[in-house]
């Protein structure tokens, strides 16, 4: 089973989150979208309903082969990811966050982060420090795009997509 937890305006029938349900459905795993309901306005209260949200999804599966998939307010799903010792796809995960860092550095899991250096909110540094496999592409913004640009958008989202494949083929080939 994997699940996907999206970006606040980053649904699961965008781009990135689409091709990840589809790259895993097409690998033969059963995907389970999440859909956030109202939001917070404030951020330690998004915190904690994000992180209730993700206890609750990620521990009322109990299926032997499990993966998760997370966009920026996903990734706030990464200590509990963690605690489990669920490998994830992180893509423009909030680095600037302690908690999000701190389930980094716990995270024995395989784990994939993607960012890129024109997003305010992606740390490339921090990303290589943890350990993890990360793939940074240059000059993509929050939504792993280039204003202006839609070819290198979507030449972006192929390497994406490529990435994501290669992951999943490893830690299918390790169950």
């Amino acid at each position: 089973m994997a699940t996907l937890f999206p970006g606040i305006g980053y649904t699961p029938d965008r781009p990135l989150l689409h091709y990840a349900g589809t790259i895993l459905r097409d690998s033969g795993w059963a995907v389970r979208n999440v859909w956030w309901p109202e939001l917070p306005d404030d951020g330690d209260s998004l915190n904690t309903m994000v992180s209730d949200i993700a206890w609750r999804e990620l521990h009322a599966e109990v299926a032997t082969k499990r993966l998760v998939i997370g966009k920026s307010l996903g990734s706030l799903a990464i200590p509990v990811a963690a605690e489990m010792a669920l490998p994830g796809i992180w893509l423009t995960p909030l680095l600037h966050n302690p908690k999000v860092l701190d389930g980094l550095a716990r995270m024995e899991a395989p784990t994939l982060l993607i960012g890129g250096t024109d997003d305010e909110l992606w740390d490339g540094d921090a990303a290589r420090a943890t350990g993890h496999q990360v793939l940074e592409i240059d000059g993509a913004n929050h939504s792993l795009e280039f204003a202006g640009d839609p070819q290198r958008s979507i030449g972006t989202l192929g390497a994406v997509a490529e990435a994501m494949v290669d992951f999943v083929e490893r830690i299918a080939a390790a169950v």
